[in-house]
């Protein structure tokens, strides 16, 4: 039986759809149909039925996708024995980080590594954020989860903390808050997608409950924006903060131990030259910039 066509099952069960398929495999949607509908030619039944939410699969796809899913996980360890044959670092791996460590954190760092690693061509996946390692849509992940369920390996390498920031426009002429009686008169910009930066959110919001709420942003770049713009005080990461001389820190006792950051990888690809050597890396990074990550 054709890998590829059952790869490509695997991709259309998961994202229930034959264009999110295309777009995990990186092909072209007409292949994945065409891919689909030659594995159901030759199992002589139908895999998929459509429904209001997408694709849903049949009594036979769901019995079908056990063994597919046997035979993925069969391919990822015989990729991985061929690879850690050779001594040397090589081939394609993806790192699943958040947008702000991307940009902030990892991508001022990385000209060495790339340099001494010629042969390792890193993938930076920042959405969707975390990606699966079992769906393949990473070979390593930096989260502020342990392992969950998907059975990966690593370790906690580190703390990222948060803090108030203002700009220094915004501070002239203004006494910047230390106590939470003080908030009382200043712009706060907070959290419109609390889901995902959920414990954040609660905090600034326990702390600048008398302030007057001017604006809410959905992501750390444009809550960065705002507050340099002077439209009032808002909680950033500190290694964010800290970049930009014309911010300031505000009540800077009022510290959030945000997140612990967590590097984990599947226990069939930890061996690999490449993925050892990108996780090495990234924990060396993190030793060195234990005190700025947590601010």
């Amino acid at each position: 039986m054709d890998w590829e066509l059952c790869k490509t099952f695997v991709a259309v069960a998961e994202t229930r759809s034959l264009a999110g398929a295309a777009r995990r495999l990186r092909i072209s949607h007409p292949t994945v149909g065409r891919n689909v509908a030659a594995l159901e030619k030759q199992l002589g039944t139908r895999l998929f039925a459509r429904s209001n939410d997408g694709l849903s699969l049949t009594s036979h796809g769901r019995k079908f996708r056990e063994h597919a899913e046997a035979m993925a996980a069969a391919a990822l360890r015989a990729e991985a024995a061929a690879s850690a044959t050779g001594e040397q670092a090589r081939g394609v791996v993806k790192l699943s980080i958040g947008a702000t460590l991307a940009a902030h954190w990892l991508m001022p760092r990385l000209g060495p590594f790339l340099r001494d690693h010629a042969n390792i061509q890193l993938e930076i996946i920042t959405h969707p954020f975390p990606a699966s390692v079992r769906r393949r849509e990473a070979d390593v992940v930096l989260r502020p989860v342990d392992a969950g369920d998907e059975n990966l390996i690593g370790r906690k390498i580190g703390r990222l903390g948060a803090g108030f920031y203002a700009s220094r426009l915004y501070a002239v002429g203004r006494k910047l808050p230390e106590r939470p009686d003080e908030w009382r008169g200043h712009s706060v910009i907070g959290f419109a997608d609390q889901a995902s930066n959920a414990r954040l959110a609660r905090w600034s919001d326990v702390i600048t409950r008398q302030g007057t709420l001017v604006m809410r942003c959905s992501s750390q770049g444009d809550m960065l924006a705002a507050a340099r713009a002077g439209l009032g005080i808002c909680a950033l990461s500190c290694l964010v903060g800290a970049d930009y001389p014309d911010l300031v820190r505000v009540a800077p006792q009022k510290l959030s131990s945000l997140s612990d950051l967590w590097l984990l990888a599947h226990p069939d690809l930890v061996e690999l030259p490449s993925v050892r050597a990108v996780i090495g890396f990234v924990t060396d990074c993190a030793r060195e910039d234990r005190v700025r990550l947590r601010g």
